[in-house]
């Protein structure tokens, strides 16, 4: 009952990191069923060129979260908590935003599905700056390794979760099912923030009177005390980098499975959620390897293990085992949330706490403009179906992480 009678987002409670892990787990359950529905398009006909339009333009509004940071530092409304208002609004946008596709027939890709898709995205990515700024703002220094492995291990468990349900949905039942559950899933999630309360002050610090809206001048402040220094710029870097080789696999593994190695979409979207599942528990251990092995040398594994995983499909043919091909299909989510906890950790304790939500949606817009490069240039660097030269790319693309990556853990 403890539990539920201190229902504040501070100290590192249970219900305080329980409620960061739902909105996260709330994310991964729409991140699933998109990657669940990129492979279910390609197995009744997709091309590359159709999923890579259908990923760049519903990731724009991810970018875009450079520019909705400053909104979300300098507007609230204080009865409902200065970061929860925005988390509140956003999950039920998200979910009243897919609500047509529960009665829309969907066989391939077009505009109705891209809209209605880059709709709900734009406040997914509202909903994920402010649920990072409120873990900024409430979580102390030594507190955000544990806590970004819960929330980011929830949500890459949901993503499998996600994947691994809508695929068998998709497949035995149709697309409306799919998204009506999708819908369902998410409502529950947002029962914790409905019935959390949030601090007015950044944790650790003593309470300050509560301001609804930043000046210019305290938001331009907050924001070069955090990104005009080395390690910001190492940090923006590391993120414009990181997801250019995720965004490649994302385009043209589904064709590639399907086509060269002889899979099918179904055994795809059944396989693949494992490798979500995986990292989610690596994400929830983070805060225990980080006892045992140094910050660096995690990051760098995971790094090292991610180009390693692309270097290897790009020599597969149909004549991989397919215990191999499982392997890497696999262990590409599971090392991606490996490096994504740690990294996400570091860029936390660069922000400031007026303008986390600024500094923070800078940092992951990087991230995001990384993924739509990887997205745009799929079909390019496969050209007419070299799909050796476009791994190799997608591993040579982690170059600049690695030692980016090298530098930000220097005290560690």
């Amino acid at each position: 009952m403890e539990l539920f009678k201190s229902r504040l987002l501070s100290e590192g409670s249970i219900w305080h990191i329980g409620s960061l892990s739902a909105v996260y787990l709330s994310q991964g359950l729409s991140g699933g069923t998109l990657f669940a529905l990129t492979t279910y398009l390609v197995s009744i006909g997709a091309s590359v060129k159709d999923i890579s339009l259908l990923l760049s333009i519903t990731m724009v509004p991810w970018t875009l979260k450079v520019f909705l940071g400053p909104i979300i530092d300098s507007f609230t409304l204080s009865r409902f908590g200065r970061r929860r208002f925005w988390i509140l609004i956003s999950q039920v946008a998200m979910m009243l935003a897919v609500s047509p596709l529960v009665f829309i027939e969907v066989t391939q890709v077009n505009f109705i599905l891209i809209s209605l898709l880059t709709l709900h995205n734009a406040f997914v990515a509202i909903s994920d700056i402010a649920i990072d700024a409120l873990a900024a703002d409430s979580l102390q220094k030594d507190q955000m390794a544990n806590a970004n492995g819960f929330m980011w291990g929830s949500k890459t468990l949901g993503r499998g979760f996600g994947m691994a349900l809508a695929t068998s949905i998709f497949y035995g039942y149709g697309i409306n099912e799919g998204f009506l559950v999708l819908i369902l899933l998410m409502s529950l999630a947002f029962l914790f923030p409905i019935f959390s309360k949030e601090l007015s002050h950044k944790a650790g610090q003593q309470e300050l009177s509560h301001k609804n809206r930043l000046t210019l001048n305290e938001l331009l402040k907050g924001i070069s005390q955090s990104l005009f220094n080395r390690s910001a710029f190492a940090a923006i870097i590391f993120m414009l980098f990181s997801n250019i080789g995720y965004g490649i696999f994302d385009v043209i593994y589904n064709e590639f499975y399907i086509k060269v190695l002889g899979w099918t979409g179904e055994e795809i979207g059944s396989l693949r959620p494992y490798g979500m599942w995986l990292g989610g528990l690596i994400g929830l251990s983070a805060g225990l390897l980080t006892i045992y092995f140094s910050k660096r040398f995690l990051l760098l594994f995971f790094i090292t293990g991610q180009a390693f995983i692309f270097l290897a499909v790009s020599s597969f043919s149909f004549e991989t085992s397919e215990l191999i091909s499982s392997i890497a299909i696999i262990g590409v989510d599971a090392v991606d949330a490996g490096w994504s906890v740690l990294i996400f950790s570091i860029l936390m304790a660069l922000c400031t706490s007026n303008t986390s939500a600024t500094n923070f949606g800078i940092f992951m817009g990087f991230g995001n403009i990384s993924m739509l490069i990887g997205n745009n240039i799929a079909p390019l660097v496969l050209g007419s179906g070299d799909y050796s030269f476009a791994f190799m790319i997608a591993a040579l693309s982690l170059i600049p992480c690695w030692f980016c990556g090298y530098y930000l853990t220097k005290e560690s």
